[in-house]
């Protein structure tokens, strides 16, 4: 009899009651929380180049590309240990190469073209990157080039650690793992990215707690991922019936719906298209070349087109 009560004891809880994560609700979730500290870094690191920003060493330093991504990054990849080529495309790989990279500045001029002729609206106005009548191309050129080096550019090493992570860790197929990137990276410098900055230039209270509600968020959307990807793995809702994770699972699938409004809107959401576009295109040419120069060299590039269609628009309208 005694036997018998023991090993009834030993029998699993049924999934109701069991609260531990799967594998992917696990690395999801950590990934998401890198995403959390990641945009602290950020916020802290635009506090600091707004105050240093005279001091001529110190203040590129500090901006929140260098010190706020593209450093946070890569501790988290060596953290992580992931193994991360710095070698050279191959020679083999050009053609990928250019693919990757002129997609999304393609895109950018035809969605310019799209926006002065259905809405007669100038693209470069709606996103804020336009510039005084006497200035020429090859003069804002290597300003623009600077804000990329100094801010966005970095993205390319976000690339690489999510398809990497998603990838090894969460063991997803190469196109799952490109579309998860390009909507993470989306969200990141839509959402967070955008919210820490918001937040330095114009604190004010309800700003902060709304800004920590995202970040609780973000980390509930990650484990709500993780478990959705399970459920579809194994073709059964058995693993998201978790009824202890329920207020995880509501807020995670909030903010899923807050997240697509922000492409609901026309033409203005034709940015936030333009960015998961530009991603995906970069976590693609990693996924092709495993090189991390592409990524880097896609997200630069793209970058600096945005901040020079107003130059396309003034040379075709």
């Amino acid at each position: 009899m005694v036997g018998l009560g023991v090993s009834q004891s030993l029998e699993p809880l049924p999934d109701e009651f069991d609260i531990s994560l799967p594998h992917e609700a696990r690395e999801l979730g950590r990934l998401s929380l890198f995403l959390v500290c990641t945009t602290l870094t950020i916020g802290l690191a635009y506090w600091l180049t707004l105050r240093l920003r005279g001091v001529p060493v110190v203040g590129p330093l500090s901006a929140y590309g260098v010190t706020g991504l593209a450093l946070p990054t890569l501790v988290y990849a060596k953290y992580r240990g992931l193994d991360v080529s710095v070698a050279l495309p191959r020679p083999t790989q050009v053609g990928n190469v250019a693919a990757v990279v002129f997609t999304p500045l393609i895109a950018i001029l035809a969605t310019s073209v799209v926006t002065m002729v259905a809405f007669d609206t100038s693209f470069a106005a709606l996103v804020g990157w336009t510039y005084s009548p006497q200035s020429s191309l090859l003069g804002i050129l290597p300003r623009a080039t600077k804000f990329s080096i100094l801010g966005r550019g970095w993205y390319g090493l976000l690339v690489v650690v999510l398809v990497e992570l998603l990838r090894s860790r969460v063991g997803m197929r190469s196109t799952h793992a490109i579309t998860f990137t390009a909507a993470a990276g989306l969200y990141f410098h839509s959402v967070l990215r955008d919210t820490s900055l918001s937040l330095v230039t114009a604190a004010a209270t309800w700003r902060f707690y709304a800004f920590a509600v995202v970040l609780v968020a973000t980390f509930a959307g990650g484990i709500t991922l993780g478990f959705i990807y399970r459920g579809a793995v194994e073709r059964s809702l058995r693993v998201v019936y978790r009824p202890l994770y329920v207020p995880v699972f509501a807020l995670g699938l909030f903010l899923f719906a807050a997240f697509v409004t922000i492409l609901a809107e026309v033409p203005g959401g034709f940015e936030h298209a333009l960015w998961a576009l530009a991603f995906g295109s970069a976590a693609l040419g990693y996924e092709r070349t495993d090189s991390v120069w592409v990524p880097l060299v896609v997200m630069f590039v793209f970058d600096v087109g945005f901040r020079l269609v107003h130059f396309f628009e003034l040379a075709v309208f």
